[in-house]
C-alpha cells in the first residue's frame, strides 16, 4: 500500500504539470478531483458540469480523477494522510464522495479549507436532517448526497426457499440464512464499513458483534467491491446482501421490482451524507468552488436522482441517489427514478456521532482480521454448531467480544500489557490504540496496528480450533 501512495503522488504531480501546459493552448480548464465515485458519476459529472460552466463563465472543463491507489474511500484516506504529512497540499482540488466520517476526519486533520461560495449558494443546503448535520463546520464541506442502508433481497429465491423478508439486522444472523448471503469486506470501503456501523448504532457493541458474527458465517462470499453483493443478488447466486441504499435501487431498475427488493431494516439505519469539499491548498480554487457550486445546485442535484433521459437528467443511465434540495422532491418528483423524499420519511436511527467516529478509526480492520481473514473456517464451524441443533453455549463461544491491548512507551520502548475485551467503555481506548494522536505511542503505530491486527485474527483462530475440537468429541 505504501509503494502505491507513493507511484500515486507521483502520477497526480505530473499529470497536473502535463494539463497545466495543456491549458494555456487549448484554452479548456482543468480541475483535480480525488474520488471514490464509480464511472458513472463521474461521466455525468464532468458533462453536466462542463456545459453548466460553459453557459456561465465561458469556457469548457475537464475533469482529471487521479487513481489514488485504486480508489475506495479508504485508500483516499491513506493518500491524504501520507500526502499532507509531507507538505501543505494534496496537489488536487476537490474530495467528491466518501461518506461524513471520512469527511469528518478530513475536517479534523486540517486537509480542508472553505471553498468560495456565495452565501445563497452555502444556504441551499439545508443545515441537518433528523439531527444529522449536512454541513461540516464553517462549511468545510457539504453533503453532495445522501445514503442510507439495508439489505438487497432476490424475492424470486427468497421464495423459493421459504425464507421470511427480512425486516431487522438480525434476521439475517438466522441459522435458516446459512450460505444464503454475500457480502464485501468493511476494510476496502468506508461505505461497506458504515454499513455494517448501523448494525452497532442500533443494538450497541456487546449485542451487535455476535450478530456480525453470524451474518458473516451466514455469508457464500466475501467481495472486496461494495457494489458486488448486489451484483450477486440480482444474479440469483445470493439471496440477500448488505449494501449502500443506490445499489439497491439501481439493481430495481436493472432487474425490476418483482424480483429484487430493497429493505431498510426498522430503526437500522441513519440518513448519512456523502460530501463534498475543496483541499487544503487546492491550485485551482475558483474553479473548484464553482464545482461545487453546480454540484449542489438544482442542476447537479437532478443527475442523482431523476430518471435518464428526461430533461435534466443524467444521460446514460440513473444514478439511483438521494439529493439534497428537499424542494425538489416538493416541485420535481415526478421525474424521478425513484421518488422516496428522504426528508419525509419516518426519523431515521439516532447516530451519536462521537462514538461512531471512534468505531469507524478500527472497525474495518477488526472486522477484516477477525472474520474476513478466517471465514472458510468460520463458515465450517457455524454449519458444525448448526448440525448440532444451535447449543446456546456453542453460539456463545462462536460470539465472544474480540481482544485488545493496552500500551505504554517506558524509557522509548513500547511495552504492551495483557488483552482484555472490547466492549462499549473501552471502545475509545481500542481507538486510541490503533491510531495514537500524540507522541511518543504515534511513533509506534504501524507496530501497534500489526499487532492488533494479528491479535484479533490469532484470537479468532484460536477459538474456531477449539470449537471444532470441542464438536468432534
Amino acid at each position: 500500500m505504501r509503494a502505491l501512495i507513493i507511484l500515486s503522488l507521483t502520477l497526480v504531480a505530473l499529470l497536473m504539470a502535463s494539463c497545466s501546459r495543456d491549458e494555456s493552448t487549448s484554452g479548456e480548464l482543468t480541475l483535480y478531483v480525488i474520488s471514490p465515485h464509480g464511472t458513472d458519476i463521474r461521466k455525468e459529472f464532468e458533462q453536466g458540469f462542463s456545459e453548466w460552466h460553459k453557459a456561465k463563465h465561458g469556457k469548457t472543463v475537464k475533469i482529471q480523477w487521479p487513481d489514488i491507489g485504486g480508489g475506495g474511500t479508504g485508500n483516499i484516506v491513506k493518500y491524504l494522510h501520507s500526502r499532507y504529512s509531507t507538505g501543505p497540499t494534496a496537489d488536487a482540488d476537490i474530495v467528491f464522495g466518501g461518506g461524513s466520517a471520512a469527511f469528518n476526519d478530513f475536517m479534523k486533520n486540517n486537509f480542508l479549507e472553505v471553498a468560495p461560495l456565495p452565501k445563497e449558494v452555502a444556504d441551499r443546503v439545508p443545515n441537518d436532517i433528523f439531527g444529522t448535520p449536512l454541513k461540516g463546520k464553517d462549511n468545510l464541506w457539504f453533503a453532495a448526497t445522501l445514503s442510507n442502508f439495508g439489505i438487497v433481497v432476490n424475492k424470486d429465491r427468497l421464495n423459493e426457499l421459504k425464507l421470511p423478508m427480512p425486516t431487522h439486522w438480525d434476521d439475517i444472523a438466522a441459522p435458516q440464512w446459512y450460505g444464503h448471503l454475500s457480502l464485501a469486506d468493511p476494510s476496502k470501503s468506508r461505505s461497506v464499513l458504515s454499513s455494517y456501523d448501523m448494525i452497532f448504532q442500533q443494538y450497541g457493541w456487546e449485542k451487535a458483534w455476535p450478530i456480525v458474527v453470524q451474518i458473516f458465517a451466514n455469508a457464500e462470499y466475501i467481495k472486496e467491491n461494495g457494489s458486488a453483493p448486489s451484483d450477486d443478488v440480482g444474479s440469483a447466486a445470493a439471496v440477500a446482501g448488505i449494501v449502500i441504499d443506490f445499489y439497491g435501487r439501481v439493481h430495481i431498475k436493472r432487474v425490476g421490482p418483482h424480483i429484487v427488493s430493497f429493505v431498510v431494516p426498522e430503526g437500522g439505519s441513519t440518513i448519512d451524507p456523502d460530501p463534498i469539499a475543496m483541499l487544503r491548498g487546492a491550485p485551482h480554487k475558483e474553479l473548484a468552488g464553482r464545482f461545487i457550486e453546480y454540484v449542489i445546485s438544482p442542476e447537479g442535484q437532478r443527475l442523482w436522482t431523476f430518471k435518464n433521459g428526461v430533461p435534466g437528467g443524467p444521460k446514460r443511465t440513473p444514478l439511483g441517489r438521494l439529493n439534497v434540495l428537499p424542494e425538489l422532491y416538493e416541485k420535481e418528483s415526478a421525474q424521478m427514478f425513484d421518488p422516496i423524499n428522504p426528508f419525509a420519511m419516518k426519523e431515521a436511527l439516532k447516530a451519536d456521532p462521537v462514538i461512531q467516529r471512534v468505531r469507524a478509526i478500527f472497525l474495518g480492520d477488526l472486522v477484516k482480521s477477525t472474520i474476513v481473514d478466517n471465514h472458510a473456517q468460520l463458515v465450517a464451524v457455524r454449519k458444525a454448531i448448526r448440525d448440532a441443533g444451535d447449543k446456546p453455549e456453542l453460539l456463545a463461544k462462536l460470539g465472544e467480544l474480540p481482544r485488545f491491548t493496552l500500551s505504554d512507551v517506558v524509557d522509548g520502548q513500547l511495552q504492551v500489557k495483557e488483552p482484555q475485551p472490547i466492549t462499549t467503555e473501552t471502545l475509545k481506548a481500542v481507538a486510541e490504540e490503533y491510531r495514537p494522536a500524540a507522541k511518543p505511542k504515534s511513533d509506534f503505530v504501524q507496530h501497534r496496528q500489526a499487532e492488533l491486527k494479528r491479535l484479533w485474527r490469532d484470537d479468532m483462530k484460536r477459538r474456531l480450533d477449539e470449537l471444532q475440537a470441542q464438536l468432534k468429541k
